[in-house]
């Protein structure tokens, strides 16, 4: 008797851990599924293209408040040299031209 009262605790343990670790198995499949859909749903939204950081014939490329201008130069707000607006017919021939003229310098120099 004392023999089946103890295989019997082991099936019980036994029996219950499988279905605890089927169960945390679950949770993580639901919470991904979860994480999942709540990314589908969530609208994509593009930034405002408002105002003349957006606009101009030269932009800032971090589209700093304030920055662009008709003209080349730098951005005001952070350094960096405009590039030509990518929505401008030839941008990417003429950014490609203003970068070897003009690249970027390192911070230190």
């Amino acid at each position: 008797m004392n023999t089946i009262s103890i295989r019997t605790g082991i099936s019980i343990l036994l029996l219950v851990l499988g279905i605890w670790a089927c169960g945390g198995q679950d949770q993580a499949g639901e919470q991904k599924n979860k994480a999942e859909s709540t990314e589908a749903k969530a609208p994509v939204t593009e930034p405002t293209a408002e105002g003349k950081e957006y606009s101009a014939k030269y932009q800032c490329p971090m589209h700093c408040p304030g920055s662009g201008s008709e003209a080349y130069g730098s951005c005001p707000a952070c350094g960096m040299h405009y590039m030509y607006n990518p929505n401008l017919p030839d941008a990417e021939a003429i950014n490609r031209r203003l970068f070897k003229e003009n690249p970027q310098k390192k911070p230190a120099e």
